[in-house]
C-alpha cells in the first residue's frame, strides 16, 4: 500500500500540471483579482466618514448658565485635548452669536440655556442646543454626540461620588471630528482586503481541484493500462484505492500549504492568527474533496458525461460562492459547496470567530464517500 502510495506522489509531484495549474495560477489569481477588485472590500461606511473628516470647527458658544455645569462644558470644548477639533469663541449674547453664524463666520453655535445645572441636579430634563447650516449639519451632529457623552459622563461621576468619598476622575475624549478616518482605517485593516478574500477562494477552489485529480484514477488509471500493473501487483484492492485517495489528500494539502505560505510571504494576505485553524480546514477539506471525487469516479464509471459534468461544475460552484467576483447570492451561495469552507475562513479572519461545525459535517460526509467508494471498488467481480 505504502509503496504504491509513494510512487504515485513522486510520479504527480514531478508533474508541471501540478506546479502550474494548482499553485502558480491560483497565487496570480489573488494578486491580479485582489487587486483589480479592491475597491469591492472598502467598508460600506468608509464614504461616508470621509465626508466628516475634517480637523477643526468654528464655533461660538454662548454661556447663559450660572453654575457649574455651564463652565464645565465650556472648560471641555477649550480644553488642550479639544484644540485640534474646535475654534471656540465665546460669546455674550445668543442674538450676536446667531447673527455670526448666519454671516457664515462659524460652523456651529452651541448655547447652553439658564438654569441648566440647577436643571441636571435636580434630574429635570436640561437641554443644550447646537445650531448649524445644513452645509455643516455633518459637524453639528457629531457635536451633539460629543456634548450628549459629555453629559452622561458628568451624570455617572455625580452618581458614583455620592455618599462616597471624593474620587479623581479622568476622562481622555477621542477626537471625533476625525474619527471618520480613523474608523474606515480600523475597518480596512479588521477586516477582510482584497488579497485576504481571494486567498481564502483561491485556497478552496484548488482544494476543490482535488475532486477531479481523484475522479481521474478512477477514471484513467485504474480502469486503464495503469490500472493493470496496480491489479497484478501484490496488493489488495483495498490497500490499491486507499493509497490512491490518500495521495489524492497528500496532493491537495501540499498545494494548499504552498498557496497559503507564498500568499503570506509574497502578497502579505491575512488567515488570521492562529495557522492551526487554516491548517485544519485544509486537511478537512482536502480529505472531503478528494473522498468525494473517490466516489463521483466510482458512478462515473458508469455516467460517462459525469466527468464533463463535474468539470463544468467545479467553476460554476466557485462563481456562485463569490470565489471569482464577490457577489452575494443569497440562499443561492448556499448550493456551493465552497461555502463550506470558505465561510469559517471568513469568519475567523473577520471575526476571530472558530465555528467548524460545517468543516467536521463534511468531515463525516468524506468517510461515508470512502467506505461506499472502497466497497464498490472491491467486491469480488468488481475491476
Amino acid at each position: 500500500m505504502w509503496t504504491i502510495y509513494i510512487t504515485s506522489m513522486k510520479r504527480k509531484i514531478k508533474s508541471p500540471v501540478v506546479f502550474v495549474n494548482y499553485i502558480l495560477l491560483p497565487l496570480l489569481l489573488i494578486v491580479i483579482l485582489g487587486n483589480a477588485l479592491s475597491t469591492m472590500f472598502q467598508p460600506e461606511s468608509k464614504e461616508t466618514a470621509a465626508a466628516v473628516n475634517i480637523t477643526q470647527t468654528r464655533t461660538v458658544v454662548v454661556n447663559e448658565d450660572s453654575g457649574q455645569f455651564g463652565k464645565d462644558i465650556v472648560a471641555f470644548l477649550t480644553s488642550t485635548e479639544n484644540r485640534e477639533l474646535y475654534e471656540v469663541t465665546v460669546a455674550a449674547s445668543a442674538e450676536e452669536a446667531r447673527k455670526a453664524l448666519e454671516a457664515d463666520k462659524y460652523d456651529q453655535f452651541i448655547y447652553l440655556p439658564a438654569g441648566l445645572t440647577e436643571g441636571v441636579k435636580a434630574n429635570r430634563e436640561s437641554t443644550v442646543t447646537v445650531y448649524g447650516k445644513d452645509q455643516n449639519i455633518d459637524k453639528v451632529d457629531i457635536t451633539a454626540l460629543t456634548l450628549s457623552a459629555f453629559g452622561d459622563g458628568y451624570q455617572a461621576m455625580g452618581v458614583s461620588g455620592r455618599d462616597n468619598q471624593p474620587l479623581v476622575y479622568q476622562h481622555a475624549y477621542s477626537n471625533l471630528l476625525t474619527a471618520g478616518g480613523a474608523a474606515g482605517e480600523k475597518g480596512e485593516a479588521g477586516g477582510m482586503s482584497g488579497l485576504s478574500y481571494y486567498g481564502v477562494t483561491m485556497l478552496v477552489l484548488i482544494l476543490f481541484y482535488g475532486l477531479a485529480n481523484t475522479m481521474n484514477f478512477i477514471q484513467e488509471e485504474y480502469n486503464e493500462a495503469l490500472g493493470d500493473r496496480y491489479l497484478i501487483s501484490p496488493v489488495s484492492k483495498m490497500s490499491l484505492v486507499v493509497s490512491q485517495w490518500l495521495t489524492g489528500c497528500s496532493i491537495s494539502i501540499l498545494q494548499g500549504l504552498v498557496i497559503v505560505a507564498c500568499a503570506k510571504l509574497f502578497f502579505n494576505v491575512s488567515y488570521g492568527n492562529n495557522n492551526l485553524v487554516v491548517l485544519f480546514i485544509i486537511i478537512v477539506g482536502a480529505i472531503f474533496f478528494n473522498a468525494l471525487g473517490l466516489f463521483l469516479g466510482v458512478l462515473g464509471r458508469r455516467m460517462k458525461a459525469l466527468d464533463s459534468i463535474v468539470s463544468l461544475l467545479i467553476p460554476v460552484m466557485t462563481f456562485i460562492g463569490g470565489g471569482f467576483i464577490k457577489l452575494d447570492f443569497g440562499s443561492l451561495s448556499r448550493l456551493s459547496i465552497n461555502e463550506v469552507f470558505q465561510q469559517p475562513l471568513f469568519n475567523y479572519i473577520q471575526q476571530g470567530v472558530i465555528d467548524l461545525m460545517p468543516v467536521y459535517n463534511a468531515l463525516v460526509l468524506s468517510l461515508g464517500f470512502v467506505l461506499i467508494s472502497v466497497f464498490s471498488l472491491t467486491r469480488k467481480g468488481v475491476r
